[in-house]
């Protein structure tokens, strides 16, 4: 069997993050497991492209929901990287760490050490931010965060609609003041999507003590007892294996993290047995806890001379594709984006409860050419979730066997105050978008199209149409109660030399996107795992 130090599953955000920093010693040996290939594809590379990757069955695990009963049985996508650099190769690349108050929670939650000022050190250093060394940001770290390099015209209007509404303006979301109307950060580097495989991976290959193995898909966790002592593995449709003489480090995602603890008998003893998997540790909570942001969206015309729709003409996006090649100043290197917000819209001004994007294309647009008919004319799309659902669902094994998706059901919108503050959501950006700076700009509305008026016809079209915004979390969550899965160092309860590093480990979801955080994670994580030789 081959010896490693390490082995680390997942190259995702956080699996990127905890290979670079190991290896970093050059005793140390480190083995890296990815189940998918390389991420090494122009589609991957041009931020305008993200939309087209979510659905690429060759990119991502295919993962659905289970149906949904709130949502009238619909089954729900569940887009998850699998490739080099994981998610953070196909995610929508908004640099936002969410809220002071967010890690604060997690910390007086019985997460000592998990507070703001605990995590801001993480979060400078992971980037290499385009303001450079300041109190909130780092300005040498591996991963360039850049800001969008082609802003919307329609920013403006959006900007005086949002300060006749009353809502604030923050010229940087992970600044000192993160909620308001305003324009986040990306990870881009050079009109390039700038991944974890970028900035952390890319960088470790020459190591000679770091192997990484592509299209090796994890089965279980090797025990001696108690203690994890290595991996098995499909790779070229055998199975592998491998000791780990200090740790094995699970880095899969909310979603695959906690499938591989069920698989490797670590979870609910009555699921376990259900499967015929011998319960090694009775661990109630592994797969439980099921987060996500929802959210939905509408659509209206949009003024010919703010649309995005005029750059996917065929002979401009042609153009476009030959400058980012050449220069990579083209609309080729950004997702088109108008503003992004969040904005409290009850009744206390410190919970924050809704994002909102406001985007200058329709959501189903096309490339196009005059003369050939268009499916859509020049249009906005107008999207909310929410920061803080209380709905939560959860993940079971469908069957023992790891080549089968797990069952996944979120219960979105199970909660009333999820539904209640999806309906408050929908009349706060139907206000905005009545404010004369963007009504001047707008026409019809095109979706919802029978435009609902009461509280019971707009539950009805969120239900009809809301969906996740592909930030699964909570799953493996760390906690100082009983039925926590992790400690507050990331180590799983009840065994000895096994972590677990991404998104699952979220008690609660931050308010804002879920890459950075992940990556804070790791780089937190790195730091106990060397502190524990």
């Amino acid at each position: 069997m081959e010896q490693f130090d390490y082995i680390v599953v997942g190259a995702g955000s956080a699996g990127c993050v905890i290979a670079n920093r190991l290896s970093e010693d050059p005793s140390c040996r480190v083995l890296l497991l990815e189940a998918g290939g390389s991420d090494r594809r122009m589609d991957v590379q041009i931020p305008l492209a993200v939309s087209k990757l979510w659905p690429n069955p060759d990119l991502t695990w295919g993962f659905f929901s289970e149906e949904e009963p709130e949502l009238g049985g619909r089954r729900l996508p569940v887009a998850r990287g699998r490739m080099l650099g994981g998610t953070s190769s196909l995610n929508g690349m908004m640099a936002i760490r969410g809220h002071r108050r967010d890690y604060d929670g997690w910390r007086d939650a019985g997460l000592p050490g998990w507070g703001w000022d605990d995590v801001l050190p993480y979060f400078r250093k992971l980037e290499s931010h385009w303001r450079g060394d300041t109190p909130f940001h780092g300005g040498s770290g591996p991963l360039c965060v850049q800001p969008h390099p082609a802003p919307s015209p329609l920013m403006a209007n959006a900007v005086e609609a949002a300060r006749a509404m009353g809502f604030p303006i923050t010229m940087d979301f992970n600044g000192e003041r993160t909620d308001g109307f305003g324009m986040p950060d990306f990870t881009i580097r050079d009109g390039r999507r700038h991944s974890a495989a970028d900035a952390y991976l890319r960088p470790a290959l020459s190591r000679p003590n770091l192997e990484v193995r592509t299209h090796a898909l994890a089965t279980r966790v090797l025990f001696d007892g108690r203690r994890a002592t290595g991996l098995a593995w499909l790779q070229d449709g055998e199975e592998k294996q491998a000791h780990a003489a200090r740790e094995v480090i699970l880095c899969g995602g909310a979603i695959n993290s906690p499938q591989l603890l069920l698989l490797s008998g670590i979870g609910p003893a009555g699921d376990l047995a259900a499967m015929g998997i011998p319960a090694l540790c009775d661990s109630p909570d592994v797969g439980a806890n099921l987060m996500d942001h929802p959210g939905a969206g509408m659509e209206f015309d949009l003024a010919p001379s703010l649309a995005f729709e005029k750059q996917l003409r065929l002979d401009r996006l042609m153009l476009s594709g030959l400058r980012w090649l050449l220069r990579k100043d083209s609309p080729f290197g950004a997702p088109p984006l108008a503003i992004s917000a969040n904005v409290a819209t009850g009744t206390d001004p410190n919970h924050v409860d809704l994002h909102i994007l406001l985007i200058p294309l329709a959501m189903e647009s096309r490339v196009w050419f005059p003369g050939v008919a268009r499916p859509f004319g020049p249009r906005m799309g107008a999207m909310w979730s929410l920061n803080y659902p209380a709905s939560r669902g959860w993940l079971k094994l469908a069957t023992p066997d790891p080549r089968a998706h797990p069952r996944i059901r979120f219960n979105l919108l199970s909660a009333e105050e999820d539904r209640t503050e999806m309906v408050r959501g929908y009349r706060t950006l139907r206000s905005l978008l009545a404010q004369p700076a963007l009504a001047n700009v707008t026409g019809d509305i095109r979706r919802p199209e029978n435009s609902p008026e009461s509280d019971a016809e707009i539950l009805e079209y969120v239900r009809a149409t809301a969906a996740t915004a592909y930030h699964p979390s909570g799953t493996c969550r760390m906690g100082g109660d009983e039925r926590a899965v992790l400690d507050d160092q990331l180590r799983v309860k009840g065994v000895d030399g096994l972590r677990v590093v991404d998104a699952s480990i979220f008690p609660r979801l931050p308010g804002g996107n879920t890459n950075l955080p992940v990556i804070m994670v790791a780089e937190r994580a790195a730091d106990f795992i060397k502190a524990s030789r």
